[in-house]
């Protein structure tokens, strides 16, 4: 299997852990000051994040995996 192509499963397992601690956490931050906020709202919310994350994470590995030659 190629570099590249490991360097995206690593991201995507990364940003799908991230995405579920998200909707975990803001669900008991939000409700914790007293929002109410709905699943889909959460999970529309949470998936933009998670798609940003996987661009940033691949991007900034890419990146430092050319550097290193």
């Amino acid at each position: 299997m190629n570099t590249a192509r490991l360097h995206a499963m690593e991201s995507v397992a990364n940003v799908a852990i991230g995405y579920l601690i998200n909707l975990w956490l803001v669900r008991v931050l939000l409700h914790g000051l007293g929002y109410e906020i709905r699943f889909n709202e959460n999970a529309g919310i949470g998936a933009v994040l998670a798609a940003v994350a996987f661009l940033r994470g691949y991007c900034i590995r890419r990146t430092f995996h050319k550097l290193k030659g």
